[in-house]
Formats: structure tokens, C-alpha cells, sequence
């Protein structure tokens, strides 16, 4: 092959590149414009539906169900909303991170009330087993916060009976994290392909009508996982999966431990070559 084919075939790979970028583009702008849209509305819905909730008496306890369910219902779809931005921005690689001091004991019990109510209605124990020495974190605080809410909710969803415990202590110039329950647990296989976009554990159930097929569970996204594994990795922490059936599963993760760092703004990278590796180092 001549140069000047080498330099033909590269301008059209180049052009073949450029316009798969825009349509992805268009594609991402679009899931940001939906994620804003919807958010928005339910975020209202939302603040009024608490409002309406601390103000129904007790005099009137089908409202206050009703309005328990429709409250419940409501935080479910804008997590689901955030999951699916966060997804969009991670997979395009224009995931922001804002790194500051963020104080990991204290966004701990935050994430822990916030599912107190959940592990209650489930009679299970939230243990807490954390370090003096692990306070600070270098990193996002909302993806902090992100992450400990998946971790947290995952292990209160699975776990039927028992407790769940969280634990931290300090690893060098980092901090790990572990959040251990005694829940159904998950087969090798299993725990391997966790992480990754759209799995889920139990995907599919067998077809009570045909037994030539199964059919999809709707529970879950299988995006939840797949946010956390990669904002662990992007803040520069490692994350491990420790599960045996029936026995409960142990999510242990890291993330780099505030030193005196500065407080900086990072983006991650755009451009098309480096995502493609397809740079020289």
C-alpha cells in the first residue's frame, strides 16, 4: 500500500470518527436535556410531597399511606433519573469531578439515615465499625455520596435478615472502605461480571408459559453498579467483591485520602484519539 492510500484510508477513518462522534454527541445531549427535564418536575413533586407528608395527621391514615407510597415511588424515579445521567456522562467520558476535602465519617451516617428507615422496616441492623483515622477523603463529595447510597441501598435490598455493617480504616494513602452484609450472597460468575453497563444478578427468571425462553426480571437497571465501579476507578481508588451464596457479600473499596491536596476542578478528556488510544504515550 502506497502513502497516499495509507493517507486516503486514514482522512476517511478520520472522517468515519468525527461523524460518529457528533451523532454520539447529539445522543448524550439529548439524555442530559431528558434527565434536566424530568428531574426538575420531580424534584418539586418531591419537596411538596414532603411538605404534605410532616403536615397529614393522624387522624388520617390512608392519606398518610397514600402519600408514603406516592413519596416513595417519586426519590425511586430520580434516582433512576441520576443513575442514567451519571451513566450517559461516564460512557461519553464527560463525567466532572470536583475534588475538595470531603469529611467520608460524616457523608457515612448521612447515607446511613437516609436508608435507616428502609433497614428498619426489613428489622436489620446497621453496624458501624469506623476509624478515627479515616475521616478525610480526596475527591467528588456528590459522587462520594453517590456511591455510599448504591453500596448502602444494595446491601439493605438483598439482605432479608441480619445486619449490615459498614467499616473503615486507614490503608497507607488511602482510605477503605467496606460494607458487608448477610444477605442471599452471589456465585463467582456472578460476582466477575459485576460492574459491568446493564447486569444484573438474577437477570433473567424461567418462563412459567414456554420453556424455550426466559424473560427479563424488571427489577433494576443494572446501571448502579456500573456508575460506582467507574467513579471509584475515575477518583483513583480500586474497588473488590468478596461473595459466597447464602453467607452475605463484603463490597470493599478505596479512595485517596486528603493530604493537603489542592482543591481543583478536573474534566475528564474529550478528545476522540486518547479515548481510542490511539495516541502515543
Amino acid at each position: 500500500m502506497t502513502k497516499q492510500q495509507i493517507s486516503t484510508q486514514i482522512y476517511k477513518l478520520e472522517q468515519q470518527l468525527n461523524k460518529l462522534e457528533k451523532e454520539r454527541q447529539k445522543e448524550r445531549d439529548m439524555i442530559d436535556i431528558m434527565g434536566h427535564e424530568l428531574r426538575t418536575p420531580m424534584s418539586i413533586i418531591k419537596l411538596n410531597l414532603d411538605l404534605l407528608c410532616n403536615s397529614s395527621t393522624k387522624n388520617n391514615k390512608n392519606s398518610a399511606k397514600y402519600l408514603a407510597r406516592i413519596k416513595d415511588a417519586v426519590e425511586t424515579e430520580i434516582k433512576l433519573i441520576n443513575t442514567l445521567l451519571s451513566s450517559a456522562k461516564l460512557e461519553g467520558d464527560k463525567i466532572e469531578l470536583n475534588y475538595e476535602k470531603v469529611n467520608l465519617l460524616q457523608q457515612i451516617e448521612m447515607a446511613l439515615h437516609t436508608h435507616e428507615a428502609k433497614a428498619k422496616h426489613k428489622k436489620l441492623q446497621l453496624i458501624t465499625k469506623l476509624s478515627p483515622n479515616s475521616t478525610y477523603i480526596y475527591a467528588d463529595h456528590a459522587r462520594v455520596v453517590e456511591i455510599l447510597n448504591n453500596l448502602i441501598d444494595n446491601a439493605i435490598k438483598y439482605t432479608h435478615q441480619g445486619n449490615v455493617t459498614i467499616k473503615t480504616e486507614e490503608k497507607n494513602d488511602f482510605i477503605q472502605i467496606s460494607i458487608t452484609d448477610t444477605g442471599r450472597g452471589m456465585s463467582k460468575e456472578n460476582v466477575s461480571a459485576l460492574g459491568t453497563k446493564f447486569f444484573r444478578v438474577g437477570n433473567y427468571t424461567e418462563s412459567k408459559n414456554c420453556e424455550d425462553f426466559n424473560i427479563v426480571k424488571p427489577e433494576g437497571t443494572g446501571l448502579g453498579l456500573y456508575v460506582t465501579f467507574n467513579l471509584i476507578e475515575k477518583m483513583g481508588g480500586k474497588i473488590h467483591v468478596d461473595s459466597k451464596l447464602g453467607e452475605g457479600t463484603t463490597f470493599t473499596f478505596t479512595l485517596p485520602k486528603y493530604t493537603g491536596q489542592t482543591i481543583e476542578k478536573r474534566t475528564d478528556t474529550k478528545d476522540k484519539f486518547t479515548k481510542l488510544k490511539l495516541k502515543e504515550k
